[in-house]
């Protein structure tokens, strides 16, 4: 085995085991295959999401269910304007203050891989300003003494039955690199499925999968925003190109994305992206436009963002739509329509972009995608032409 084989080997197998977390959380959480996801992305890229939607919408039970499915230690609350510091984080010892000295009994906040914080918008100062320490540096600070706890929390899940109001919030709501909306389920099939799931399943999984996986598939990701990709070039030249320029257009039809977004957080996802899923060019082509809609802080940015992918990709949307054709016709087995199409979409005239340059990397990445197809189907046709010699 060379050595490229024996580094890409760890790589694969902790990709196919948290694929196999994915599939089986959408096996169990029927109907939310958004959040879903953006739990993967977030969890893979060390990341904390903020889930939006209506009670009784699975967002605990996705959450506790994920922690399960990897064997991490979970830890849950739900938040009030009552709630104190002391119910969250543990309360202060009592036998040994009677000794004259100050120790807290940190609860499982503390010790936990993934925390879940419902209603996290209702919580009081005290407990907000402990957050953002939490969430940012892994450290909580005991307001009694100012010591300094070290949490081992990997990715927080904040969720929320609508999104906050208060300017006071603003600074724990970007926290969150990404925001997803959920709601109930409005589709007989959905419904039937997970009805099924609820009652004809295991309730209990089993791990299949660790955060020795998510660790791997982190460490990978973060080197990989340093390094190349073939035809493609340096990784953090790929995202400035495919991303800034949307995030502009994003910032002047007033959605806010803040440089801690575009600069620290957005970057992660970006590569957490290709880690999960594949370092492809389909991948770095589709995962910007993918990411875009986890920024949104609004229902009705998200309306914003979905009609600026829409206005930004144009007929390169029609364009990628023909390249998805021509990938299912090669996979049924139809070798010359798929040729057409795919011949069909390299003639596409990159003259037509010299007003929207910043579509210029997507339009070569499906081109690329299609060369790298004809090349498969060309050599199909010399298999068949050698086998037809016989």
């Amino acid at each position: 085995m060379s050595d490229q084989k024996q580094i890409q080997n760890p790589i694969e197998i902790a990709r196919e085991r948290l694929k196999s977390v994915e599939n089986a959380l959408n096996s169990i959480v029927v109907g939310h295959e958004d959040f879903v996801k953006a739990l993967m992305l977030s969890t893979v890229a060390g990341e904390h999401i903020v889930v939006i939607g209506p009670p009784g919408t699975a967002k605990s039970y996705a959450v506790r269910t994920f922690a399960q499915l990897l064997n991490a230690k979970f830890y849950s609350y739900l938040l009030t304007k009552f709630s104190s510091y002391d119910e969250l984080f543990g309360t202060v010892d009592v036998t040994a203050l009677a000794k004259g000295e100050f120790r807290r009994n940190w609860s499982k906040i503390v010790s936990s891989d993934f925390v879940f914080l419902d209603e996290i918008f209702k919580a009081n100062s005290a407990i907000l300003n402990a957050l953002l320490s939490l969430l940012q540096e892994r450290i909580i600070y005991d307001p009694m003494t100012g010591q300094a706890m070290p949490a081992q929390l990997w990715t927080a899940v904040g969720a929320s039955n609508e999104t906050p109001e208060d300017p006071e919030l603003v600074a724990l709501y970007d926290r969150f690199a990404i925001k997803v909306f959920i709601d109930y389920l409005n589709d007989d099939a959905a419904l039937l499925r997970a009805i099924q799931a609820r009652w004809l399943s295991a309730q209990n999984p089993k791990p299949v999968a660790s955060m020795d996986d998510i660790k791997t598939l982190n460490n990978f990701a973060l080197n990989l925003f340093r390094g190349k990709i073939k035809d493609l070039g340096d990784v953090w030249k790929i995202y400035h190109i495919n991303v800034v320029p949307m995030m502009k257009k994003l910032r002047e039809k007033g959605v806010l994305v803040s440089d801690r977004t575009i600069i620290e957080k957005l970057p992660k996802l970006f590569v957490a992206y290709l880690a999960l899923y594949g370092v492809t060019i389909d991948n770095v082509m589709n995962a910007p436009y993918d990411l875009m809609c986890y920024l949104a802080r609004t229902r009705e940015e998200l309306r914003e963002i979905k009609k600026a992918i829409d206005e930004l990709l144009g007929e390169i949307a029609e364009l990628a739509k023909k390249l998805e054709k021509a990938k299912e016709l090669l996979r049924s087995g139809n070798i010359q329509g798929a040729k057409s199409a795919i011949l069909d979409v390299l003639n596409y005239d990159v003259v037509k972009l010299e007003k929207t340059p910043w579509l210029k990397p997507r339009v070569e990445a499906i081109l690329a995608s299609a060369r790298q197809y004809l090349e498969t189907i060309e050599q199909i046709e010399e298999q068949i032409a050698r086998l037809a010699q016989y």
